[in-house]
């Protein structure tokens, strides 16, 4: 009945989206920073949408981390979830980060979220973004799904698997997808996600939630993979779920069409039942190197508070608000955030220690837009100083990164790869 609307639709422009970081601002404050009017979506409570003509790489707001570019209805799986502070959380197929964000968001500076990723590049985009996003108590993998399903049994309470797909809610607004679509594909990616789906139950705790989804709208990849998996595992129920977005299709799963105010997009949400046979999962401790006394005596002195877990390999120093662990055949990309690295004696700090929601500085210089545009754009700020030595930098009270003072002269620190050309 809808299929006009949908061709319609097809023929529109896609809408931009934009989820405001709660990790490091409410949406009041935001819209006090933004030259536009935020109108939020129905896909999640921090979504809104992002005018076509907002150029990011000129944003502040954006390269302080207020606020993370994501397709609208692509935030509706996370809503499902019900994350709440203090839940352990995975994200299985989580490049480039968009859904691992949004749970960081939820989550806060509680709990533990680890985000896995197979593909080695794509990896290291996820590790990026969720250091922008300012959260302290993430672990970034690149694993086989299987081998975290070993290194994680029974683990967590809530897992997304938001498994590779073919594509079809991309049609509108990434010509790419239209054409390497195939038939076969659609098989194909069933096939795969059936595995990855498999991986996701051994992780999840007797009485934890699943939920899957895709941003396809073939039913092989979608309903029937969801009533195959139930198959296999009887101790799997689908939970009715009533969103104020998208439709409901079969019971437990929501499907986003582009007429719908978004792209396009699947979720089914499923719990397993509680049970007496949980395991209870200890994660090895990782073995630290002694805390060298140059770094120590640094974050004392700039941070006002303190990481509660620190872990030292090769000079490198990691903070966390979490407890640092041993991913064993996992290859791990990060824990925690890297603080720095000791250098002849001497700490240097890094640039997600000053990205991170949880650190508060002592030292801090207040930039005016002109200054705070020079400086993402990796130039000096000359200007009298009465603090020597490294001042985070920050506009409207918000970190951009850092920069070292010589009384005159605040050098650069902002990473060349993000700077403004």
């Amino acid at each position: 009945d809808d299929y006009q609307s949908y061709l319609q639709a097809m023929q529109e422009s896609p809408k931009r989206g934009m989820r405001v970081n709660l990790l490091k601002i409410s949406s009041v404050q935001l819209q006090q920073l933004l030259p536009f009017e935020l109108v939020p979506t129905p896909f999640a409570r921090n979504s809104y949408i992002l005018p076509d003509d907002y150029i990011l790489k000129n944003s502040i707001p954006y390269a302080a981390g207020l606020f993370y570019v994501q397709e609208p209805s692509a935030s509706s799986a996370v809503s499902l979830m019900e994350i709440k502070p203090g839940m352990q959380v995975l994200d299985l197929c989580a490049a480039p980060g968009s859904k691992s964000t949004q749970i960081a968001e939820y989550l806060g500076s509680e709990g533990l979220l680890v985000a896995n990723e197979i593909n080695p590049k794509r990896s290291a985009i996820l590790k990026e973004n969720l250091e922008q996003c300012g959260t302290a108590n993430a672990a970034v993998l690149n694993a086989d799904p299987r081998d975290i399903a070993v290194l994680f049994p029974q683990f967590f309470d809530a897992v997304l698997c938001d498994a590779p797909c073919s594509g079809e809610g991309m049609f509108r607004k990434n010509e790419e997808a239209q054409q390497e679509w195939t038939e076969e594909s659609v098989f194909a990616c069933a096939q795969r996600q059936a595995l990855i789906l498999d991986s996701a139950y051994e992780t999840l705790k007797p009485g934890g939630t699943l939920v899957y989804s895709t941003c396809t709208f073939s039913k092989e990849e979608n309903e029937d993979n969801v009533l195959a998996f139930l198959k296999r595992h009887p101790d799997m129920n689908m939970v009715p779920v009533h969103p104020e977005f998208g439709r409901n299709g079969m019971r437990g799963c929501i499907r986003v069409y582009p007429m719908d105010g978004g792209e396009g997009h699947f979720a089914a949400k499923m719990k397993k039942n509680p049970g007496p046979s949980a395991v209870h999962t200890v994660l090895p401790a990782l073995k630290s190197d002694a805390m060298p006394v140059c770094a120590s005596a640094f974050l004392k002195s700039e941070l006002k508070n303190c990481y509660p877990y620190q872990y030292v390999h090769r000079d490198h120093v990691y903070v966390s608000n979490v407890p640092f662990f041993d991913t064993g055949k996992c290859r791990m990309i990060k824990e925690g955030l890297e603080a720095g690295i000791v250098k002849n004696g001497r700490f240097e700090p890094s640039h997600p220690l000053y990205q991170s929601s949880s650190s508060q500085f002592i030292h801090t210089i207040e930039l005016s837009e002109p200054d705070a545009k020079q400086y993402l754009a990796g130039e000096a700020i000359r200007c009298l100083l009465s603090v020597k030595g490294y001042l985070a930098v920050t506009w409207h009270g918000h970190v951009l990164g850092f920069g070292k003072s010589d009384g005159t002269c605040l050098k650069n620190k902002y990473p060349k790869e993000y700077r403004i050309r």
